[in-house]
């Protein structure tokens, strides 16, 4: 099962590659969250499925950098990317890719495998300058890349390819800007943890949504109005909408690890899909419903884990497929802010925290006021000058699932708004939340005569 320890390596890992200091093999576990997308890894659903360990998927990427205009999502033009290839069980990152597709209708790969089974670390400076003087010299012979990415001579998958792409013109999309960085847990030498989608007569094929853990550091600009017009770039801000008070572009992150996770946003971003579509949606800070499944065994670690999600497991009855929590959970939504939840996903593995009070008390604060175990215990302040919010129920796209997206005008036209399989969309009102549950009692203070340094 996971643990915490990954989840730190996976945050270090994502850093140091997004500022594109080195390539080299960590011990990872990937976070979940964030807008993270398996499709815009480029994988299938139930590309890391726990009963076909040794399996990949050419193309998918257990971690990936991306520049993208068009809206971000994983059919949009992808400018620029850098990648880490999928991996079997049991071996560490060693084989990925650059690749550049000027809009021209070639794209340019520069594939890298040492063969080793650990990347090297490589001087990126010093690469950048080979680089730029092989493009000066009219590109005369054989890029100059170290032997630590294209592998000893002879290794297979190394090198640099051109393939076909569809041809884009700069004004495709212009305005509709995304950074990416995505990862996921098949970085943990191969880890797959992803549901078998044939067991229970393919019923837990709705289930897969990708790795149990995964997540994302984006940032997206998506413009509201015409460029022709100045009367309607007003949409760009609204100071009295509490779940998008900037509309023309919007950044988050998120992190997990065994099933507790923590996150930032600046939008109204779908953190996770289940398979209740009468299930009124919620947020991820507004959680304090009756949950009888989270079985520390219930998690897509193996097919025996995921029937391991029988409701009276705390009376020893485990027996139970994982389809029926899934089937259970709605949408949950971020909003403005930061917090503190439990994962609402059946995949996770809840090794850390799992109490018989479950769910864990959420932690919020942003534009929707100060949120403690599902209770509004500060206001929001945009509602407190007369703005519009929800109180603390969601409407908007985790895990690569299709969000709504709010349509913008750019130039006059109708373009996608931007981000990945998780973008922020309209707020639409919603039922009031669930009664709540009773904060808990803190112990008293210590008196102030209570001596607390020797003398």
């Amino acid at each position: 099962m996971p643990t915490s320890r990954h989840a730190l390596a996976a945050t270090a890992a994502a850093l140091v590659a997004a500022a594109g200091l080195t390539l080299r093999a960590l011990p990872a576990q990937a976070v979940s969250g964030g807008g993270y997308s398996a499709q815009q890894q480029g994988c299938s659903p139930s590309a890391d499925r726990n009963d076909q360990q040794q399996s990949t998927e050419p193309g998918c990427h257990n971690a990936t950098l991306q520049l993208n205009q068009g809206g971000g999502y994983a059919s949009s033009w992808h400018v620029l990317s850098v990648n880490s290839d999928q991996l079997p069980s049991g071996e560490s990152p060693h084989s990925g890719s650059v690749q550049l597709d000027p809009g021209q209708g070639t794209a340019y790969s520069i594939s890298f495998e040492t063969g080793t089974g650990t990347l090297i670390l490589v001087s990126p400076l010093g690469l950048a300058v080979d680089l730029l003087t092989w493009a000066g010299s009219g590109f005369a012979g054989p890029p100059p890349i170290p032997q630590q990415i294209a592998g000893s001579p002879g290794t297979p998958g190394a090198g640099m390819s051109q393939s076909s792409a569809a041809q884009h013109s700069i004004s495709d999309g212009l305005g509709n800007e995304q950074v990416y960085f995505g990862a996921d847990d098949n970085l943990d030498n191969g880890e797959h943890d992803s549901v078998n989608p044939t067991d229970d007569h393919n019923k837990d094929a709705r289930v897969a949504d990708g790795p149990s853990d995964g997540g994302a550091v984006q940032a997206n600009t998506h413009p509201q109005g015409s460029l022709t017009d100045p009367t309607t770039w007003q949409d760009n801000v609204d100071p009295t909408d509490a779940h998008n008070p900037v509309r023309a572009l919007d950044a988050g992150t998120g992190a997990c690890a065994d099933g507790l996770c923590a996150g930032a946003d600046t939008s109204h971003r779908k953190d996770y899909q289940g398979g209740c579509t009468s299930c009124p949606d919620q947020s991820v800070y507004n959680d304090q419903y009756t949950t009888d499944w989270r079985s520390p065994d219930c998690n897509g670690q193996s097919t025996q884990n995921q029937n391991d999600c029988g409701a009276n497991w705390q009376n020893g009855q485990e027996s139970g497929n994982i389809y029926q929590p899934y089937s259970e959970r709605g949408a949950y939504y971020t909003d403005p802010g930061v917090f503190v939840y439990q994962d609402p996903d059946p995949q996770a593995s809840p090794e850390f925290p799992v109490t018989p009070t479950y769910p864990m008390c959420e932690l919020y604060a942003g534009t929707m006021g100060v949120w403690v175990c599902s209770q509004n215990v500060v206001p929001s302040p945009i509602e407190a000058i007369g703005g519009a919010s929800s109180g603390g129920s969601g409407a908007s796209a985790k895990h690569g699932k299709n969000a709504q997206v709010r349509p913008v005008t750019h130039s006059g036209a109708a373009t996608g708004a931007s981000g990945s399989g998780s973008a922020p969309v309209a707020p639409q009102p919603q039922p009031s939340p669930a009664p709540l549950l009773p904060l808990p009692t803190l112990p008293p203070l210590p008196s102030t005569t209570t001596t607390l340094l020797p003398q």
